[in-house]
């Protein structure tokens, strides 16, 4: 099964030179979803997890912003 590489970048690059073995490019992109950043982004601007293929090939790229207070307020509604 081939290795894929999740690289960080918020203003500077984090790079997984340890990669996780996955089944195939569509369980990468689903992965990418799901990593678990232990909360570094929040509030730290536009950040970027890259994944790449073995051969340092794109497989996607995903582009977030999150802003912890806003999603508090969305998240939990008021109580009357």
């Amino acid at each position: 099964m081939p290795r894929y590489f999740f690289h960080i970048i918020d203003g500077k690059e984090m790079l997984d030179t340890v990669g996780t073995v996955l089944a195939g490019e569509a369980e990468a992109r689903a992965e990418a979803m799901l990593k678990d950043l232990g909360g570094a982004f929040w509030n730290n601007g536009e950040w970027q997890v890259r994944v790449e293929d073995e051969a340092g090939n794109k497989v996607c790229a995903l582009t977030f912003s999150a802003d912890q207070q806003h999603l508090h307020e969305v998240a939990l509604p008021r109580r009357s």
